[in-house]
């Protein structure tokens, strides 16, 4: 391991920490709302709380701009050296940016500022951008400072979706574009209604209206992070979660309850059983006395 901190970025149940990857810097910045943001490696900064940009993701971007003052906050990413040390790094930062941008405009933010412009953050005299990145990151120094002062034992994962979640409203986005920010659920008809999906769902980003004899489903791609359970563990594999998808909460799928085989009742499945559960629990109290039968008279076989 170099410390790119790529896994981190790519990660999308965030479970990914690394010893010099804090999450302290970041949440004192989500305190401070009224101050900009330089986010730059220890080669660009010694004095930087980061050893590389690639942990930085494109949600975690658009967190941080919109968690400013008016929510417009002033970030800028110093990657003018990762082209040279961390060509991997510097593709995945190029994509990250250009999209964030894109999004940017749509919601009417100011754009991310890069390395060179770091200047432009400051609304008095012209300051050099190592004055720039000195004055930003003290801050963040501090907290590191204090986060091993005290024996912090195993590194933390950064929350970035809690972040995005908290500070990004899905309407924030003009004409709801698809971006490979956030994935596209689809449910085919394959799908039974037993709404694994839902429980299984660690952002409960799935919802569904009980409709009587059906199940409307919603998926709500900000609360979405691509990880895939829902479609791994689909009894039927009716579900598929790709990019590029829209931020905003989408209608997917109206899917109808089964009947039960045996008493033709409407009924929520549990996987792939065609009983609904009283009667698959009469079966087996029936079962239970067929047993006790056969033992009774000797006929039972083992």
């Amino acid at each position: 391991c170099d410390d790119c901190g790529l896994c981190l970025a790519a990660c999308p149940a965030a479970a990914v920490a690394g010893d010099g990857f804090s999450r302290l810097p970041l949440e004192k910045t989500f305190a401070d709302p009224a101050a900009p943001v330089a986010l730059a490696c220890r080669r660009q900064q010694k004095s930087s709380p980061w050893p590389c940009l690639g942990f930085v993701d494109g949600r975690l971007l658009l967190a941080l701009v919109f968690s400013g003052e008016n929510s417009a906050r002033p970030v800028c990413l110093d990657d003018t050296a990762c082209a040279a040390c961390r060509p991997a790094v510097a593709a995945h930062l190029e994509e990250t940016v250009v999209e964030t941008n894109r999004l940017l405009l749509l919601a009417g933010k100011p754009p991310l500022l890069r390395g060179e412009d770091a200047g432009r953050l400051s609304s008095g005299r012209p300051i050099s951008r190592r004055a720039f990145f000195s004055a930003l990151l003290g801050a963040a120094i501090d907290t590191v400072r204090e986060v091993m002062d005290s024996g912090e034992a195993a590194p933390v994962p950064l929350p970035r979706q809690d972040w995005f979640v908290r500070h990004v409203a899905p309407a924030a986005f003009a004409g709801d574009t698809p971006s490979p920010f956030f994935a596209a659920l689809a449910i085919g008809d394959a799908c039974l209604a037993c709404g694994l999906c839902l429980r299984i769902c660690p952002r409960k980003a799935i919802t569904a209206d009980d409709c009587g004899d059906a199940l409307e489903f919603t998926h709500h791609p900000s609360r979405c992070t691509g990880c895939g359970l829902c479609a791994v563990h689909c009894p039927q594999g009716a579900i598929t979660v790709d990019p590029p998808g829209r931020p905003a909460p989408r209608h997917v799928a109206r899917r109808s309850l089964p009947v039960c085989q045996s008493c033709r009742q409407v009924y929520q499945p549990v996987g792939n059983q065609p009983l609904c559960i009283e009667c698959l629990l009469k079966g087996k109290d029936k079962s239970i006395i067929t047993r006790k039968a056969n033992i009774n008279t000797g006929n039972e076989i083992v």
